[in-house]
């Protein structure tokens, strides 16, 4: 009987030896799986920071870009139609000075106050 107890403790250390082993290797892995699952929440902490920086400089981008693009697109109205503006602006200045100089080069040749000459008869 003495003999069964002491190999019924001897069993149960061996047992306990088995099982403390399997402990440990248990608590490795899930150390090992903790590192690396903080190793990836660090990765997407980083880029969740990257996204977010991007986000916030979106509206000032979004800003820049639609005022360029009114910019070009004033700019390409201004240059299709400024031409014409222009030439009309310079063909009615032309017509004033040219009427200007009409007018003022009647009242210069008017018969009582300018000599007859044989240019004005033709």
């Amino acid at each position: 009987m003495e003999q069964r107890k002491l190999n019924d403790q001897a069993n149960t250390l061996v047992d306990l030896a088995k099982t403390q082993n399997v402990m440990y290797d248990l608590v490795s892995e899930l150390q090992e799986r903790s590192e690396e699952l903080d190793k990836r929440i660090g990765t997407l902490e980083d880029k969740l920071d990257s996204v977010t920086g991007s986000l916030q400089a979106l509206p000032c981008l979004i800003s820049q870009a639609i005022t360029q693009q009114q910019q070009e697109f004033l700019d390409g109205f201004v240059h299709r139609f400024r031409p014409a503006s222009l030439a009309s602006e310079r063909s009615e200045r032309s017509e004033r000075s040219e009427r200007s100089w009409t007018s003022t080069a009647r009242r210069r040749r008017s018969p009582s106050t300018a000599p007859h000459t044989s240019s004005d008869s033709g």
